[in-house]
């Protein structure tokens, strides 16, 4: 039996930052452990014979000659002493960090190779790093984010301005309302009676989009007030009795099963952090009906030279705010962490587009050829991808932790719905 495990310094300026991931054997003895952090952080031989290792977090020291088994679980944090004592948070202290920590896994694989940066030039080497930053810093993340949207999110003259940040809002329709059409041409037997809108801000798409098609009702889930009562005057008297309004952060909002026959997600989950759109989109696929659909929206990494490395910023940053721009690889991982198929994905200007069904639907709903519908692996050349024909696939068993007890709010995304 294996575990992955990160290892970080116990004392010093980068203490509690990951610096390596490491998959170790239940029955390999600490001494080996040890021997292999202290290789991976360039330690001196004089500094390994008094060296000490602690788990993150708890503060319980890995005694040498013990074996790791029983001492050491998946996405446990283990801190390398030079002989000081332990350092780092207690149990208590950590808590609601190590919940986002252990967040997003996957059973026994390892994440992608996926590093990044923030708005202050800060390199993140991997995932690992990111998710303790996240837990370190969340609360600070969603307290900024919560005043920047009831400040006036984007300001613009218009509400659509205030929710993207430019005139851009009619081309974003545009491009969405084909792609509703395009999964409804290719899965026709899919009846929109229940539709959720998630981070719906306003209520722009439920207005220029998802009330298109919809037989019956757009549930929107918004967590800040002001933009809430601010959707009942956009979508007018009319619309707003086809519609159920719940102020909510979005990882902590979840329906009974089959309540939903399509959940859009768009521009929302580039403000919460990764074990938060894991349970997102979790509490998302258990509320969908037998055949239904999640729809993902976000910007892309469009930076030369960065396309495939996330960018953080940072609510010390000049937007005042916290978001990720994730790459595709990035949202994938997050993706099948909650047990999700990729059926469709496309790009649109400065965007990406996922359409995903829980893994263990791809089989009994039978698609419609349609031409230009790519596959969950991207094309490799011009012209439309092939269509391929579902298969039932096992859906993947992952542990994700409760949210943080008292975070402030959920957001909507870079030239997004809040």
């Amino acid at each position: 039996m294996s575990a992955r495990v990160s290892i970080c310094l116990n004392d010093g300026p980068r203490q509690g930052q990951p610096q390596a991931l490491l998959v170790v054997q239940q029955q390999m003895l600490c001494d080996a452990l040890l021997q292999t952090a202290a290789s991976k952080l360039r330690l001196k031989a004089k500094d390994i014979k008094t060296a000490r290792l602690f788990v993150w977090g708890t503060g319980v020291e890995l005694p040498r000659g013990a074996e790791l088994a029983d001492l050491l679980h998946n996405n446990d944090l283990v801190a390398v002493s030079l002989g000081e004592p332990y350092a780092g948070p207690t149990r208590k202290a950590a808590k609601a960090a190590t919940e986002i920590v252990a967040g997003p896994t996957f059973s026994e694989e390892i994440p992608p190779s996926v590093s990044g940066f923030d708005d202050t030039g800060r390199e993140i080497v991997s995932l690992a790093e990111l998710w303790a930053l996240q837990a370190q810093h969340a609360a600070e993340y969603y307290a900024a984010n919560d005043a920047w949207w009831e400040d006036d999110g984007y300001a613009g003259a218009t509400d659509d301005e205030a929710m993207i940040g430019d005139t851009g809002s009619a081309e974003d329709v545009e491009h969405s309302q084909r792609l509703l059409d395009g999964v409804l041409s290719r899965f026709p037997g899919l009846r929109l009676g229940g539709i959720m809108d998630g981070g719906a801000g306003v209520g722009r798409v439920t207005k220029a989009v998802l009330m298109r098609k919809c037989v019956g009702t757009v549930t929107l889930v918004e967590s800040c007030e002001r933009w809430l009562k601010q959707a009942r005057r956009y979508l007018g008297n009319k619309r707003s009795q086809r519609c159920v309004f719940v102020q909510c952060r979005l990882e902590e909002h979840t329906a009974a099963p089959g309540s939903y026959d399509l959940v859009w997600l768009q521009w929302c989950l580039q403000y919460l952090v990764d074990a938060h759109v894991v349970s997102t989109l979790r509490n998302a696929a258990a509320a969908l009906a037998q055949y239904g659909m999640i729809v993902v929206k976000e910007n892309r990494p469009m930076a030369k030279g960065q396309e495939e490395r996330f960018q953080v910023d940072t609510p010390g940053g000049p937007n005042g705010r916290h978001d990720i721009t994730r790459p595709d690889e990035h949202h994938r991982w997050l993706f099948r962490c909650a047990g999700l198929e990729v059926e469709h994905w496309e790009h649109a200007d400065e965007t990406t587009a996922w359409v995903l069904r829980p893994a263990s639907a791809l089989a009994p709903l039978r698609p419609e050829v349609q031409p230009g519908w790519h596959t969950s692996t991207p094309a490799t050349g011009p012209g439309p991808a092939p269509v391929p024909t579902p298969v039932p696939l096992r859906p993947v068993a992952v542990e994700v932790t409760a949210a943080v007890g008292a975070s402030p709010a959920e957001q909507s995304s870079e030239e997004g719905d809040t």
